[in-house]
């Protein structure tokens, strides 16, 4: 995707003079008095996301997205401790690292003095700033990491909204059935982060559970450049199909490094959460029939608690704003994050740390993203669709098909699996 110019953040907050000025009469400072009383208070969300590193392109257009919604917030109107409220955004690069997400949390609490923290796109990020969130006594609302990925720690401060394992799996299982050219064996692809160890923990009792073998080859390091060890593993336990959590620079080398092997041609099918989200990290590939989780879409059968627009209306919206035809998944959770901070603040009606938790903790709310509802360990399971990127040689297009969609009510699937194959 192009880079869009970003939309600037205009937030107007006239100065007031106190105290009376000589030859002021008394009328004159009781309009001064009345014109402060009448300012909006200023709430300033901080928002820690990846702008840059391996994940950057998770936070293409994540902040005007964001801006948009927030937009569409303080049009609405917002009451917050008996004042008109106006959200403030303030942005911060994690880099796609752990210890810079953790400084860039830090420096917006104490530096920049936010009131309440958002933040997304994968735990890398979400991870340390809701930990920095917990220990400054900081709401942060999360959205779009695997839910047991973000709940490595307990959290008192932090809520989070994204898809669970065995939803993330029971979608990839839609694509495994959809073939019987198969021999049931499972390659567990994952690197050694708190999502890989998810997916590798739950994947051999779920693959069990429904007739598959799931191999484990063993873990890798982020950014590895050799895959060969794990490849001789995948053929020597003859496996057909491949299925974890990549970063798309990882999976591109070793796609590179599978089809250099030769043995590409034996996988039927690849379901690899996170490495083929977004068209751009699929194009370069020349592989047709990878199959991946689908977030949201505009097909969703759901709406906005801010402003009652559809799925579709958003997409359109992203369209308007970016120019690029393809909506990614992440847009319907950039706008649900905001959501969610809106019906928090709304149904609080205060900054006060604890009724904001204590409201968070009761939320229950039909978002673009579907129904948000805090679990006991302060996480909501969200819906997915199986999706699989297809080209179109008469467009020279990609697409990505909803070939699954059975854990989204109302959502219909558009197709059923292709075949796998290589392009020369």
């Amino acid at each position: 995707m192009k880079k869009s110019i970003r939309q600037a953040l205009i937030v107007s907050a006239a100065a007031v003079l106190l105290g009376s000025m000589a030859g002021c009469s008394e009328s004159a400072q009781q309009n001064s008095s009345d014109s402060m009383e009448s300012q909006a208070q200023v709430i300033r969300v901080g928002f820690v996301y990846p702008k840059s590193g391996v994940y950057s392109s998770y936070g293409e257009y994540t902040e005007e997205i964001t801006q948009y919604a927030i937009n569409q917030v303080n049009e609405k109107g917002l009451e917050v401790d008996g004042k008109d409220a106006e959200i403030v955004l303030v942005t911060a690069d994690s880099g796609s690292d752990p210890e810079q997400a953790k400084k860039a949390a830090k420096e917006l609490i104490s530096e920049k003095g936010v009131d309440i923290m958002i933040t997304s796109k994968t735990a890398d990020t979400t991870v340390p700033v809701s930990k920095v969130c917990e220990k400054s006594h900081v709401l942060c609302l999360s959205v779009d990491t695997p839910d047991e990925a973000w709940a490595v720690d307990t959290h008192q401060y932090s809520f989070h909204a994204g898809f669970d394992t065995n939803t993330e799996l029971t979608t990839f299982l839609s694509a495994w059935e959809q073939t019987d050219n198969t021999n049931k064996r499972v390659g567990i692809m994952h690197q050694n982060d708190s999502e890989g160890a998810a997916i590798d923990t739950a994947l051999p009792d779920f693959a069990e559970e429904h007739g598959y073998v799931a191999y484990d080859p063993g873990s890798y390091q982020g950014g590895q450049q050799d895959f060969s060890n794990i490849i001789e593993n995948l053929k020597n336990q003859q496996v057909t199909i491949l299925a974890g959590v990549m970063s798309n620079s990882d999976f591109q080398t070793f796609y590179q490094q599978l089809e250099n092997n030769g043995y590409l041609g034996a996988i039927k099918v690849i379901t690899i959460g996170k490495a083929a989200l977004f068209k751009d990290n699929i194009e370069d590939l020349n592989l047709n029939g990878i199959c991946t989780e689908v977030w949201w879409n505009g097909d969703f059968p759901t709406s906005s608690s801010i402003n009652e627009m559809t799925s579709q209306d958003l997409a359109d919206e992203f369209t308007r704003l970016t120019g690029e035809e393809e909506v990614p998944s992440t847009a319907g959770y950039d706008y649900a994050n905001v959501e969610i901070l809106y019906n928090v603040l709304k149904e609080a009606g205060t900054l006060n740390t604890d009724k904001l938790v204590s409201t968070a903790k009761e939320l229950d709310v039909e978002t673009i993203i579907g129904t948000v509802d805090y679990n006991e360990q302060n996480y909501s399971v969200q819906g997915l669709a199986c999706g699989q990127w297809v080209y179109d040689t008469i467009n020279k297009d990609w697409s990505l098909n909803v070939i699954s969609a059975d854990l989204v009510d109302g959502l219909e699937a558009e197709s059923r699996l292709s075949v796998l194959e290589a392009f020369d």
